[in-house]
């Protein structure tokens, strides 16, 4: 069963804590919710509400955010609470779960009406960083993460080079800006990175040229074409991909590696991953042929369980793969 794990809030800032309480949470067998400490506490209060969550963790620096929550906090940056404890391994294998089960939840936007918690399990992030083709992650991979937590870009910048033997290091600083972001790139020899559609336009505009940067994925938008090329001309060996996809897909549903210098007009999304599935079809699901306009449909193991306490708009938007029996698509 996908919900038979607790799920814990984590509210901090970007920190070592924050990995810490991530690394415990899914080590203890839960699933993190993560709560950013920015948001209103309207809807800081109407998420921890809806996962119900009888556990949060935080840190000095967030005690205030949640004077108004009632159930059990853990401050994670207490020398006590880690002298407390046991250092020994716990044998997650021994709590019964499987790939199948939560990793996160994370809330969407609620552009279109309330924000909806999104169930990731464990076996989307593995697909998203474990042996896929569209990057390269391994023990020398240096990432910088940058993405606030609620966000799914900080699941590849986390788990891409944590699962891979690499380094993950963590932007500093609150406020997402090009000169301390190219700063801390070289400072820490970055060797990978990665930035909404909107940020990469402004950092590439800027002339950016990082000395140690090789691969660079950017997405969550249509690219900028004069972006693309001002990359390209400054950092000619650089590896540039778009990403494509949304968070109901585990960050990225396809993804395509900008080749030599582009030239051409427009930004193709790319391939499918090695373990998705991409389907065009018409509105009476029909396959639709080649170069007719039709809707994407994504399915494959990065797809999510659904949404969080909502079965009506779960039922909607993931529906039965008509081409596999036991398979699932998702229609956002």
């Amino acid at each position: 069963c996908v919900m038979a794990v607790c799920l814990v809030g984590i509210c901090v800032e970007r920190s070592l804590e924050m990995v810490i309480g991530i690394l415990g949470i899914l080590k203890a067998g839960g699933a993190y919710v993560p709560l950013d400490p920015s948001y209103p506490q309207e809807r800081l209060s109407y998420m921890i509400e809806d996962a119900a969550l009888k556990v949060v963790l935080n840190h000095e620096a967030t005690s205030d955010v949640l004077e108004a929550y009632t159930g059990s906090v853990v401050a994670l940056n207490m020398p006590a609470l880690y002298s407390s404890y046991s250092s020994s391994a716990l044998c997650t294998a021994a709590l019964g779960l499987s790939s199948s089960n939560l990793a996160y939840v994370i809330y969407t936007s609620g552009s279109t009406g309330k924000p909806k918690g999104v169930l990731t399990p464990h076996i989307g992030v593995a697909r998203l960083v474990i042996n896929q083709g569209f990057m390269e992650l391994n023990e020398r991979t240096v990432m910088m993460q940058c993405a606030n937590t609620a966000f799914d870009a900080a699941t590849l910048e986390l788990w891409g080079p944590l699962l891979n033997g690499g380094q993950c290091v963590l932007y500093p600083y609150a406020r997402l800006s090009i000169d301390l972001l190219n700063t801390e790139l070289d400072k820490h020899n970055v060797n990978s990175l990665w930035l909404t559609a909107g940020f990469f336009r402004e950092w590439a505009m800027y002339g950016s040229k990082p000395r140690a940067l090789k691969q660079l994925l950017a997405g969550g938008d249509v690219l900028d074409l004069a972006a693309v090329r001002e990359v390209q001309r400054n950092m000619p060996e650089l590896v540039l991909i778009n990403g494509y996809g949304p968070t109901e897909n585990t960050t990225f549903s396809t993804t395509y590696k900008f080749a030599g210098q582009y030239t051409s007009e427009f930004v193709p999304i790319g391939k499918a991953l090695s373990s998705d599935e991409l389907y065009i079809m018409s509105p009476k699901q029909q396959l639709c042929p080649f170069g007719t306009v039709g809707e994407l449909y994504v399915g494959g193991d990065g797809l999510a369980r659904g949404y969080l306490n909502r079965p009506d708009l779960t039922a909607e938007r993931f529906i039965e793969n008509p081409f596999h029996d036991a398979a699932q698509t998702n229609s956002c």
